[in-house]
């Protein structure tokens, strides 16, 4: 073989090495077992929020959830066929009979399907539902106060009451809706909202979520140091800046340097609080300071200095 072939062929035997190892660390869940939990086997339910729950196994990723009616061997309706990444799903179902099946999965393996039978046999049991609340997530924090709150239709339902209580339990705003969704501008704050559906006679237990708004920009920050058009022979640089704080939101300051007056060429960025040390090299450059929050809030930029290094 000459020497292009020899290289080639050591270089297919590298990349197959790298893709068998790669392989190696996924782990083989292919002879592992979902244990499902709930509902239990021919379990004979009467509401129709029906929450499929099983235990995680170690090594997957997520979990393919099949929903039959009334079997898979005589199917005249898949009514559900997802993959999530949690232990957990609620589905509203009509009265009837059906089988549900679930399986791990990785990048490389999958397990067997587990498999088990329920019924409902009638929605007697309305109180016994729970709301599934879609947007927003919970624990939002956000600059946003128009916000969309969405949950998912319960079968039977007459209306929903909405509920928005302050950081204080204090309740703020309440409505009844025949939709599942309504839009809604909060004022500055956390806040708790929660939903439940009432069919004429009972009443779900409320399902809540929480969100924060601030809508507050931080405070553009202050240079002091190193000074406008500063010189020095030191390459170690001590960046000082200041910023007075608002209420809100966690607040950070990005310090970003240039090379040019024009800003066009970037020599560093990063996180960080006053006073900041930095070595460079010998030159010119262009400093300012923005701040942001964890809402998505962002400060004006600071004024731009300038200051060589000799």
């Amino acid at each position: 073989m000459n020497k292009i072939t020899i290289t080639f062929f050591y270089l297919l035997i590298a990349l197959c090495f790298i893709s068998c190892e790669e392989i190696l660390i996924v782990d083989d869940i292919s002879e592992k077992e979902v244990s499902l939990t709930a509902p239990a086997n021919n379990a004979v339910l009467s509401f129709s929020g029906v929450t499929f729950s099983w235990e995680t196994i170690d090594g997957a990723d997520k979990y393919q959830l099949q929903i039959a009616a009334p079997s898979f061997e005589n199917p005249q309706q898949i009514i559900l066929d997802t993959i999530i990444t949690k232990n957990s799903y609620t589905q509203q179902l009509n009265i009837g009979k059906y089988e549900w099946r679930i399986k791990a999965v990785n990048s490389a393996y999958e397990s067997p399907y587990k498999k088990r039978s329920f019924e409902i046999l009638n929605h007697d049991n309305f109180q016994n539902n729970t709301v599934v609340l879609l947007t927003p997530s919970n624990n939002l924090t956000t600059k946003t106060a128009l916000q969309k709150l969405s949950w998912d239709a319960i079968i039977g339902t007459v209306n929903y009451q909405l509920q928005i209580l302050d950081e204080n339990n204090t309740l703020v705003k309440e409505q009844t809706l025949e939709t599942t969704f309504t839009n809604l501008s909060f004022d500055e704050g956390k806040y708790t909202w929660k939903v439940r559906a009432n069919n004429g006679t009972a009443q779900t237990l409320y399902t809540s979520r929480s969100i924060l708004i601030d809508t507050k920009v931080p405070n553009t920050p202050t240079l002091s140091s190193p000074t406008q058009a500063s010189t020095t022979t030191n390459t170690n640089i001590n960046f000082q800046w200041t910023r007075t704080p608002i209420t809100g939101t966690a607040e950070k300051d990005s310090l970003y340097v240039y090379n040019e007056s024009d800003l066009s060429n970037l020599n560093f960025k990063d996180k960080g609080t006053s006073p900041y040390n930095k070595t460079l090299t010998k030159g010119t450059y262009y400093w300012f300071v923005k701040s942001f929050d964890d809402a998505g809030n962002q400060s004006l930029r600071s004024t731009v200095f300038n200051f060589t290094i000799n």
